[in-house]
This record gives C-alpha cells, sequence and structure tokens, in this order.
C-alpha cells in the first residue's frame, strides 16, 4: 500500500513538472516575441508564424505581455519621478510664480509632456467656479471673439481657449 502511495505521489509530481515546464516554454515564447515586436499585434504575429500559436491563444498572451510591460514603464517612470519630488514641487512654485504659462514653464523645466498635462489640468479643475464665470462674461460680450476675450482678459492657455470657444459654438449650432 506504501510503495502505491510513493507511486502515486511521484507520478503526480513529474504530472506537475511537465505541465510547468509547458507554462515556462510557452512564457519565454511570448517574452522572446515582444522582445522583438513593437506591439501586441506584431507579438501576436510572431507567436503564430515562429511557434506556431493558434491565433487566439496568441493575441491573448501577447495583450497580456503588452499590459504587463505598460504596467512595468509606469511604475519605473513614476519611482523615477518620485525620487525628485522636492525638485517638481520647487518646479511648480516657480512656474506659478513667473509670467510664463505654467505648462509651458513646466516643459522647460524638463517635466514629460503627460505630467505637464496632469499638472494643469488639476490647477484648472481646482479653479473652475472662477472658469465658469469668466466664460460666461464673455460669452455676454457679443462683439467679441470668445477665445481672444478668454485669452486676453482672463489669461486662458489659448489651447484651451480656442477648445471652449468651438465647443460653445457647437453647442449654440446644437450638434
Amino acid at each position: 500500500m506504501k510503495s502505491h502511495l510513493v507511486k502515486l505521489v511521484v507520478l503526480a509530481s513529474v504530472v506537475a513538472l511537465v505541465g510547468c515546464g509547458k507554462k515556462r516554454t510557452q512564457r519565454a515564447e511570448v517574452v522572446e516575441c515582444s522582445s522583438i515586436s513593437l506591439d501586441a499585434k506584431g507579438t501576436t504575429l510572431c507567436l503564430v508564424q515562429l511557434y506556431k500559436w493558434k491565433l487566439p491563444a496568441a493575441q491573448k498572451a501577447a495583450e497580456s505581455r503588452a499590459h504587463e510591460l505598460d504596467s512595468l514603464k509606469t511604475w519605473q517612470e513614476d519611482s523615477v519621478w518620485h525620487l525628485s519630488a522636492d525638485k517638481h514641487k520647487r518646479d511648480l512654485q516657480s512656474c506659478q510664480r513667473g509670467t510664463e504659462q505654467v505648462n509651458n514653464c513646466l516643459l522647460v523645466a524638463g517635466w514629460p509632456i503627460r505630467r505637464v498635462r496632469a499638472t494643469t489640468d488639476s490647477m484648472w479643475n481646482a479653479e473652475l467656479p472662477k472658469h465658469r464665470r469668466e466664460l460666461q462674461e464673455c460669452m455676454a460680450k457679443r462683439d467679441f471673439n470668445l477665445s481672444s476675450c478668454l485669452t486676453l482678459y482672463y489669461k486662458w492657455d489659448s489651447d484651451r481657449a480656442l477648445a471652449t470657444a468651438d465647443s460653445v459654438t457647437r453647442a449654440r449650432l446644437g450638434r
């Protein structure tokens, strides 16, 4: 009876090792294909052509790998960013005191565009009631271009002023 139990344990171990070995091989294939392609589509194509994967399985594995790589990249960028948190705080304070637009100042300070947009959007949203009032005041001036009014009188960023004016015009036209 005891030898039968040992045989079952050995058999189960062998089956588990074979199953794990297959996963490791598939994982290595996915990693290899993702390292030689630029996106999930290329990884899928590599897996299908080079390793004869079925298309649905290759797509799923490639998309998972792309998500994994994106997450790692974001984590690395965030880690490096947080190392210089004090410098970034000083940059922001300096840019808010200056005469130049905050987003341009932060770009000159070396901030990535993604962080600049998030920061300026956050600052904008914090003052949303004020900006709504400014918009209403400019809309009341019928003889003045809306985006020009917002830019000149209230120092709105020109891109934001143009986008707002376009949105107002579309709303007035009923689109």
